[in-house]
Formats: C-alpha cells, sequence, structure tokens
C-alpha cells in the first residue's frame, strides 16, 4: 500500500482550516519592523524577515543591531549580508522570543546575489546562525523558503529555482548542518516564468529533480493566484482553480505533489492565503482529494 502524504496544519493568520483540522502550531510573524510577538504559550513557527519590501526598521528589537540596520538597498532588507549579520540576526531572534516558549521551527530566507553570489558563501555565514540558534534553541527546526520575486533591484534571490535547492541540499549534507526546506510550490513554478508560461511536461521538470531529496523537505507551502478587478494577478489570493486556470494543469500539479511527499513522513503546511477561509477550505480539500491527509503533532 501506496504512504501517503502526510501534512502538519500551521495557523496562518486569521484563517480556519475546514472542520476536523484543528492545528497546534501558530505562524508567527518576525520581520524587521515587528513591534513583538506573542505566543500566548502555543507552538509556533517563526517566519522571519523575507525582504519582499521596505522596511524601517523601527522596531525596539533591531535598534542595537547596527549591522543588520545597515545592510540594505534602497530600504529592503540584505539577508545573509556577512559573518556579523548572521550573528545579529541570531541576536534579534534571542531577544524578541524572550519572555516566550521557544519556538518549534524558525523559517529563514535566501540572500540575494548580488553580493551573496555562491551558496558556499552563504553557507559560511549561515552556520555562524545555525550554531548560535542550537545553542539556545536545541530542538528548533530551521527551515529556509525558496524566494522569487522582490521589490530589490540588482540582484535576484540565490535559491530560487530547484536547481538551486538541489545544490543547497548537497552541500547541506557536506556540512553536516540542520539546515532544512520548506517548499514553496507556487514560488518555485514563478521563478520558471509563472503558470501561463509551463505545461505538463515542464512542470514535471520543474519538481522531478526534488525526487530522492524529499527528506531535506519538513514544509510545503501552498497559496492561489487571483486576478483582481483592476486585471491585476495578486498573490496569496484565491485558490489552486484560480491558480491554474487550465484544470488538467491543476491535476498534473496535485499528482506530482502526491508522489514527491508520498512516504508518511510528516510535514508542516502553511497555507498563505489571505482571502478568506473557504479558499482555504477548496485547497484542503484538493490536497485531501488527491491523496494528502492531515496530521496533528
Amino acid at each position: 500500500m501506496t504512504a501517503k502524504g502526510l501534512l502538519i496544519p500551521i495557523e496562518y493568520g486569521r484563517r480556519k482550516y475546514p472542520e476536523g483540522i484543528n492545528p497546534v502550531i501558530k505562524e508567527i510573524a518576525c520581520h524587521f519592523d515587528v513591534k513583538g510577538i506573542s505566543t500566548g504559550g502555543y507552538a509556533y513557527s517563526l517566519h522571519t524577515e523575507y525582504s519582499y519590501g521596505r522596511r524601517e526598521f523601527c522596531s525596539k528589537f533591531v535598534k542595537d543591531l547596527l549591522v543588520v540596520k545597515s545592510s540594505v538597498k534602497d530600504g529592503v532588507p540584505q539577508l545573509w549580508a556577512s559573518n556579523d549579520w548572521a550573528k545579529e540576526f541570531a541576536e534579534f531572534i534571542k531577544i524578541i522570543t524572550s519572555g516566550n516558549n521557544d519556538p518549534k521551527i524558525i523559517e529563514i530566507h535566501p540572500p540575494f546575489n548580488d553580493y551573496c553570489d555562491t551558496i558556499d558563501v552563504f553557507l559560511d555565514c549561515y552556520q555562524l546562525f545555525e550554531r548560535e540558534i542550537i545553542r539556545r534553541f536545541p530542538g528548533v527546526h530551521i527551515l529556509l523558503e525558496n524566494r522569487c520575486g522582490s521589490a530589490y533591484r540588482g540582484g535576484r534571490f540565490l535559491i530560487s529555482k530547484t536547481t538551486d535547492l538541489v545544490e543547497l541540499i548537497g552541500k547541506v549534507k557536506e556540512r553536516g548542518l540542520r539546515l532544512r526546506i520548506t517548499l514553496d510550490s507556487p514560488q518555485l513554478i514563478s521563478a520558471y516564468g509563472g503558470v501561463e508560461k509551463i505545461n505538463q511536461a515542464k512542470l514535471e521538470k520543474i519538481f522531478s529533480p526534488l525526487l530522492g531529496y524529499e527528506h531535506y523537505i519538513e514544509g510545503l507551502h501552498l497559496w492561489g493566484k487571483k486576478k483582481s478587478e483592476a486585471g491585476r494577478t495578486v498573490s496569496h489570493i484565491g485558490t489552486l482553480d484560480t491558480l491554474f486556470a487550465d484544470k488538467t494543469l491543476k491535476a498534473k500539479f496535485l499528482s506530482i505533489m502526491k508522489d514527491l511527499f508520498a512516504d508518511g513522513v510528516p510535514r508542516y503546511f502553511v497555507p498563505e492565503v489571505n482571502s478568506g477561509d473557504l479558499d482555504l477550505k477548496m485547497i484542503v480539500e484538493d490536497l485531501i482529494n488527491s491523496g494528502f491527509s492531515f496530521v496533528e503533532r
């Protein structure tokens, strides 16, 4: 009997899962302008700075982090800019979580390639962060999310495409690091031009290189896209039906996800849906109908 894909639901914003799915982990925003965090004693995933747009660095938690505050370009944070940046970033997380229970997950994001041009350079920097974080939070899961798209100019995210993920996993293995991946499937598709520019064969080609590396993928992000009244496509709105206008392409995507993660290993699931509970319900139903089950951990 083929094992199912198992997903551990994480509460995202104010979204409510369909009846019968009760997340016991919350996502907590932890960007550089956050005023503070309150976990209420819940298990939580700390979603750290993702460098989509400008930050004011007005939070009291970055007041003394001189390297972090100076590592910017046109207001957009330059993640993993130096070894000192990595040490200050670890300090930021220690300070902001003080007074709360320890995070279960810390989600991080890649640097831009104009100042950090290889994965080895990134990992030289990152491993200092990992050492400090594990010393303070021994049981934490550190997950890197692939990224595509930003207001940043002059470089792109270093880890954006499948080839980047495969190279990263190989080098993480070589170095014996604890870092793992949380796969943002829509962003991975966007890195190859978006849904409008791919067919079923191209979709297969995007994801198939990850087969054999799935044990390094501990999380999954999923969301839709939808056109606004002005005709602009908006991310994190809608369902998989609005993301994939072609229903056969949507079916192919779900089949690929099922095959990639049908190993019976539970993975953290973050539904980055900003448009409403009904849209989340439809995405969850698509996953269940394609062979996934939701479990509590």
